[in-house]
């Protein structure tokens, strides 16, 4: 059962005015990064992978959490207590055998914890067609 996503997957002024994140990394220093081209945040324990468009991957010492607080909640939906991802890098939501999971435009499949299904569901305005894998 396949459920589609009606959003275009455009980046809006108010993602991009969106203050930076203040990234320390131990080779190059402080980072102000954009959060616009920043895809999914992935949490491990007390830190967390940031994954961007264009390949990047970055793992910070601070809980998925806390990232969620500084982030837009318009554009970057909790899919599952380890996933934090940018709503405009969703492809397609499906259930399979496994449950809920949303595919990403790099082919990342997230699972969705069936607790937040139907919010999922209401935030990236999925429409009831449903496909036959």
């Amino acid at each position: 059962m396949a459920f589609i996503s009606d959003h275009v997957p455009v980046i809006e002024p108010d993602l991009i005015t969106w203050p930076p994140l203040r990234v320390y990394n131990t080779g190059t220093g402080v980072q102000w990064i954009p959060i616009a081209d920043l895809m999914y945040l992935e949490g491990e324990t007390s830190y967390t992978w940031l994954q961007w468009a264009e390949g990047r991957r970055l793992l910070i010492p601070y809980t998925l959490k806390s990232f969620e607080a500084k982030l837009p909640s318009v554009w970057f939906i909790r899919l599952h207590r380890r996933h934090l991802v940018n709503r405009r890098y969703i492809v397609r939501v499906y259930i399979d055998a496994n449950g809920p999971c949303v595919y990403l435009t790099n082919g990342m499949r997230c699972p969705v914890s069936r607790r937040r299904w139907s919010l999922v569901c209401q935030q990236i305005e999925c429409s009831r067609e449903i496909n036959v894998l």
